[in-house]
């Protein structure tokens, strides 16, 4: 018999999830602390998507239903936001499942830290062909509690495990200043505006507290083009000018700015802009670069023959000419980048700007 409940509107975009919907709202009615209203804004599904929330929501009195045209979901959360009433906000992926438990350790932490406005925590991502854990519930939890977003946000990258996407959190609604816009990245921004305007907030250190689920046919698993990659350059431009700005350590800061240069990298490298021969070899040139970098300054590998194995596995994913698996081996070998001292002068290093 549950007999509290979390003051949380939990909001959900919805398109074309009939496959997945299901698991998605079974582990939010089924928590042992129930939010104060479940938001569906079906985004103009053409498939049974809303026939499956119109079923839930005729059973369940707190689960609200929005349908609008496919606007996308930046749109569509907004609109969530809009007419949601609880005090704390939780932005929840329609494919993705919740510990049934993750909202009664929320309440709990609030109960002895009422002004906490900020709850991060850790997941687990899986397969779409995967079984996610059926027996889900949180037995120990682990929490960090920071005077202030940006501690923990320093804190989560000193240890590169800030992620900028929503569903990672709840949040005191007061927090939500920075609207969302476009289709893609949309998160970025957001997530650095309301971690850096928290004051008390806390981490919760146990991955079983949400499953992200990992589906081809999902808008960020897509083949980007040149409106995705140039939307990420933009928006990463003006995220690590944010970055720099706050009162992080050094070390958070460099962490960010150099693995956010990687994600960019990595979506151009992939992406079906056309590339000539001389820019794909440079990109696969830096992306090299920086990963080995990483791996030693960031990821504590700094062991020569490993970085070397890895070179070689990063080679053949990424045919490239002799000259850049030679700037490759020296990285490894060396630690430092060609024209750089990137381990100190990191501000001073960006791709974004060059490509």
């Amino acid at each position: 018999m549950i007999s509290e409940s979390a003051c949380i509107s939990v909001i959900i975009p919805c398109y074309n999830v009939q496959s997945y919907i299901i698991d998605c709202l079974d582990s939010v009615i089924n928590q042992s602390c129930l939010p104060k209203e479940i938001i569906c804004i079906d985004d103009g599904s053409t498939d049974d998507t809303l026939l499956i929330l119109q079923q839930y929501a005729s059973t369940y009195g707190f689960i609200k239903i929005i349908q609008q045209a496919n606007h996308g979901v930046s749109i569509a959360r907004n609109k969530g936001f809009e007419i949601a009433t609880g005090d704390y906000i939780f932005f929840l992926d329609s494919d993705d499942i919740l510990n049934t438990n993750l909202f009664s350790k929320f309440k709990l932490l609030l109960n002895s830290e009422p002004n906490l406005e900020f709850f991060y925590f850790d997941h687990t991502s899986f397969e779409n062909d995967e079984k996610y854990p059926t027996s889900n519930q949180i037995k120990s939890i682990d929490t960090a509690l920071f005077q202030s977003g940006t501690s923990l946000l320093s804190y989560l990258l000193e240890r590169k495990n800030y992620s900028g996407v929503v569903w990672r959190y709840i949040f005191k609604r007061d927090l939500f200043q920075k609207k969302f816009t476009g289709k893609f990245h949309e998160d970025h921004l957001v997530s650095l505006s309301l971690i850096s305007k928290a004051k008390i907030a806390c981490y919760c250190m146990t991955k079983q507290a949400y499953f992200h689920r990992i589906r081809v046919s999902s808008l960020s698993a897509q083949k980007s083009d040149y409106l995705y990659v140039d939307t990420l350059k933009n928006i990463l431009i003006e995220c690590i000018k944010i970055i720099n700005e706050l009162p992080l350590s050094n070390i958070a800061k460099r962490n960010y700015i150099l693995v956010m240069n990687v994600t960019y990298l990595e979506s151009l490298l992939k992406s079906n802009q056309i590339i000539d021969q001389e820019k794909k070899e440079s990109i696969i040139k830096d992306l090299g670069l920086l990963k080995i970098l990483i791996r030693i300054y960031i990821n504590n590998k700094p062991n020569v023959f490993k970085n070397i194995c890895y070179l070689l596995k990063y080679i053949k994913q990424n045919p490239c000419s002799i000259s850049t698996k030679k700037a490759l081996l020296k990285c490894a070998l060396t630690k430092q980048y060609p024209s750089l001292n990137i381990k100190n002068n990191y501000i001073e290093y960006s791709t974004l700007h060059n490509l």
